[in-house]
């Protein structure tokens, strides 16, 4: 403490032992009315501490609730979209499986059992169908991937293309056989 504090505490020393005189407390009420300070009641923190605990479990209670219908949504979008592209994938297998089919069947109507150009084409058939299969087990991984049902796509293209090119050679070839078959009978 400073000096000067302890002197003035030493000099006025029985003045702090005193009881305060009677309607002092009266006094101090007069003179906070007449700077219009009101006491701060103790209940009024505690309300105000209770009402802002209160919106905050609100708060975090609405934000739990409107985050989880928010996801419940996302995950039906999600999933009704997985469903419609997965029927119009099987859609377009369906499709894509039976013209390949039945340009494989002509195709064979037209060939020779032992022609070497025909058996070279349905080994890469066969090469193209096995990388169908490697995609489709790939789609079940990655089913979102629009690059492998692309992919998917394309492969059958490619097929149809091959079994459509085969299927030409073969007409033409079928053709210059029956034109030289005439000319020898006659």
């Amino acid at each position: 403490m400073s000096d000067r504090l302890k002197e003035f505490i030493s000099k006025h020393e029985a003045e702090f032992d005193q009881e305060p005189r009677d309607g002092h407390l009266e006094r101090f009420k007069q003179l906070n009315i007449q700077k219009n300070v009101v006491p701060r009641k103790g209940q009024d923190f505690t309300v105000w501490k209770m009402v802002a605990m209160l919106v905050v479990i609100l708060g975090v209670g609405y934000l739990f609730f409107n985050l989880g219908k928010m996801q419940a949504t996302n995950n039906l979008v999600a999933d009704n979209y997985l469903e419609e592209s997965r029927m119009e994938m099987t859609e377009a297998e369906i499709f894509f499986s039976e013209k390949v089919a039945t340009k494989k069947q002509e195709v064979l109507a037209f060939s020779e059992v032992n022609d070497p150009a025909t058996q070279q084409i349905m080994l890469e058939l066969d090469k193209l169908e096995l990388q169908y299969m490697d995609l489709k087990e790939e789609l079940t991984i990655n089913s979102d991937n629009p690059q492998i049902i692309n992919a998917m796509v394309e492969n059958y293209r490619s097929r149809f293309s091959l079994l459509e090119k085969l299927l030409e050679q073969l007409k033409k070839a079928n053709t210059i056989k029956q034109k030289h078959h005439v000319e020898v009978q006659a």
